[in-house]
């Protein structure tokens, strides 16, 4: 009789321990959850407000637009890209049903998506590069109308409200909307850093920078703009004086780069017999192929030799 006595006395024993421990737990957690609830509430009553601005998109197709002075089509830029894609999908996989070629319809789809997709970037990003460059080429322009209205005594805000009245396009219209967010209420540094992104030049980069150094450590923020606009006049003067040593050499390298293709297409309209064996064969397409895509490298590669950077 002992021994049921003490395994029900130890099991009593085990559960009223269990209950016990468990009660503790259940305490302490409520007194956890309790103390993590008003330290949220805390933070939450502490935390700054929301920002009623929105903040500028940064991936990859919006900030080409930026650049290119699109962003507000983007929606509609986007749906482009996609028919851009699609169509050049089609147009692959059309063109091997049109050779008598059906079954390899599917690889000229998969391999024209891609394709597309990169001609409407590339296209997008030669707009984006046009702009780009007129724009730097107006930024010595800016840079005299900003000292002079800084040594007027215009505040920032006013500096921003000349430029975007008197200034060329397209730069003013990047100068219009920095001066919108101003008067929004949008702090200095946050418009200059959006602006650094649309506008993608190394001098506007420059004059940002330069901007809230004169910010931090004072200064005369006049003077700090026109070294810069003297730097960027000496440096377009260096790169004009550079296009026209390498003019020769980039005429060069286009001649030479042009001249096989000229050759090949001379040859097969005065002699069409000579060539119309080599194309037909299956190798020797192969072979034309490869010799075209080494053509290009070294065309890439002449050209990049006789461009400088400056």
């Amino acid at each position: 009789m002992q021994g049921p006595i003490i395994f029900s006395s130890i099991i009593v024993i085990g559960l009223l321990a269990m209950v016990l421990l468990r009660r503790d737990s259940v305490d302490q957690l409520a007194r956890l959850t309790k103390q993590s609830r008003r330290m949220a509430e805390k933070m939450r009553d502490n935390a700054d407000p929301e920002s009623i601005f929105v903040d500028q998109k940064t991936d990859y197709l919006s900030t080409l637009l930026a650049r290119a002075g699109l962003e507000a089509q983007y929606d509609k830029m986007r749906m482009q890209w996609l028919y851009a894609a699609i169509g050049a999908g089609a147009l692959g996989a059309l063109g091997f049903i049109l050779n008598g070629l059906p079954e390899m319809s599917p690889i000229g789809f998969f391999l024209g998506v891609p394709m597309g997709a990169a001609g409407f970037v590339f296209y997008i990003g030669e707009i984006a590069k046009k702009r780009q460059a007129k724009m730097t080429e107006q930024l010595p322009q800016i840079l005299e109308t900003m000292v002079s209205a800084l040594r007027a005594g215009s505040p920032v805000m006013e500096v921003f409200k000349v430029i975007s009245d008197t200034g060329p396009d397209p730069i003013k219209s990047e100068f219009k909307r920095g001066l919108i967010s101003l008067q929004l209420g949008k702090p200095f540094r946050d418009v200059m850093k959006e602006m650094s992104l649309r506008i993608k030049a190394p001098d506007f980069k420059l004059l940002t920078q330069a901007i809230f150094i004169s910010q931090d450590v004072g200064g005369n923020l006049a003077d700090v703009v026109a070294t810069i606009a003297e730097a960027i006049r000496e440096r377009f003067k260096l790169r004009d004086f550079l296009n026209a040593l390498t003019s020769q050499g980039k005429a060069t390298a286009t001649f030479i780069g042009c001249l096989p293709y000229l050759i090949t297409v001379g040859t097969y309209f005065l002699t069409p017999s000579y060539m119309t064996p080599f194309l037909n064969h299956p190798i020797a397409r192969i072979v034309m192929v490869g010799l075209v895509m080494w053509e290009l490298l070294g065309f890439y590669i002449l050209r990049r030799m006789v461009t400088f950077e400056v």
